[in-house]
């Protein structure tokens, strides 16, 4: 690859750190108050318990109402792996872009431990990774867990003059804030997510989504988005798992559970509801969205062969699924699950192996359902 002539000599990357301080200046409080109550909300909260995964969803979050931003990036070490990993994402981020477990910007910050702005023209490497992202400009702060860095938050801009100093003082009390919560946390990552994983299908726990789904309906608020819900049911399955044995029916469970996580994109949830249900939840898709989902699910399951008992013994099976939407379809966490679960009795009543959606049920059909 060609250096261009402007970029061979490369600022160093200690060029890019910003002065941070741990009070703010009188003119940056009267001038970003808004900012600054985005984080004393963040520091209410921090003695809340919730999910590793949760807590940096909610970092960034709050990382878009102080800074906006076109794409956002937060590594985060895992114990599992031992490496930083990409755990949440904005936009449209390119895995191969930005790297699965670190890029030159996480490097950087976790080198120096503040803050950097970084803008493209000034680093032969900080521009390969800006061009990647489709970025002009880049506003990264550390994740600190007992003093330490333990991953980066990084904020990608179209623009060159994207972020500023004060973005970036910001940002760094907003991670001081974070610092306690994030340490408690990743301390009990590996607890939460035995707690949440169903130990059967490897999929999330009904206490897993029951929590994702009132948070992500309170981002939709905010972001003024839809949200989907897509609840699922194997047809006859008990009968099934009667003929066949309960070891064959776990394996069933488990073979259905993979072809429902198969293709789903990294936002969306998908969670064992109880016994042979299923629940999806699909951020910012609307209803028509939903519907290619759950008609694409429901392909997948009758179109798979099922093997039980052995090789030469091969079951076809089919799931009914229904689909509801936030907020035309309700207004309230329990209203939507309701919703869903109607459409789902419908189409188990109208034959199985379909997909329902909530809007096209008559008003009896609903009130029967609930």
């Amino acid at each position: 690859m060609s250096i261009q002539p402007e970029l061979q000599e490369s600022c160093p990357p200690d060029h890019f750190v910003v002065q941070v301080f741990s009070e703010m200046g009188e003119t940056t409080i009267q001038r970003r108050w808004r900012e600054i109550n985005t984080i004393l909300r963040l520091s209410m909260l921090s003695g809340l318990p919730m999910q590793l995964e949760t807590a940096l969803n909610m970092l960034c979050d709050f990382a878009m109402e102080i800074a906006p931003y076109d794409k956002a990036a937060l590594y985060f070490w895992e114990d599992s792996a031992e490496q930083v990993s990409l755990r949440v994402s904005r936009g449209e981020v390119l895995v191969d872009g930005v790297l699965q477990h670190g890029n030159i910007f996480h490097f950087w910050v976790s080198k120096f431990g503040r803050p950097m702005l970084i803008a493209r023209g000034a680093n032969v490497q900080a521009d390969a990774l800006l061009n990647a992202m489709e970025a002009a400009s880049a506003l990264v702060v550390p994740l600190l867990v007992s003093n330490r860095t333990m991953g980066s938050m990084q904020l990608f801009s179209g623009s060159r003059e994207g972020f500023r100093a004060e973005d970036a003082q910001l940002l760094w009390s907003l991670a001081l804030v974070a610092e306690s919560l994030l340490t408690r946390e990743q301390a009990n990552e590996g607890l939460l997510t035995f707690a949440f994983t169903d130990y059967l299908t490897g999929l999330k726990t009904r206490g897993y989504f029951e929590q994702q789904l009132e948070l992500e309906i309170k981002r939709c608020e905010r972001k003024k988005t839809s949200l989907a819900l897509i609840m699922i049911d194997i047809d006859f399955f008990k009968p099934f798992n009667d003929n066949y044995g309960h070891h064959v029916g776990d394996q069933i469970l488990r073979d259905v559970a993979a072809l429902l996580t198969k293709d789903m994109r990294e936002v969306d949830t998908v969670a064992r509801y109880g016994g042979e249900e299923f629940v999806i939840i699909l951020p910012e898709t609307n209803s028509s969205g939903a519907l290619h989902v759950a008609e694409r699910l429901r392909h997948s399951v009758e179109q798979a062969k099922f093997f039980v008992g052995g090789p030469g013994t091969v079951e076809h099976l089919t799931i009914s699924l229904g689909t509801a939407i936030y907020s035309t379809d309700a207004r309230f966490k329990r209203e939507l699950i309701q919703a869903a679960d109607a459409a789902l009795y419908a189409a188990k009543s109208r034959g199985r192996n379909q997909v329902v959606v909530h809007s096209d049920l008559s008003l009896e059909q609903r009130q029967k359902a609930v």
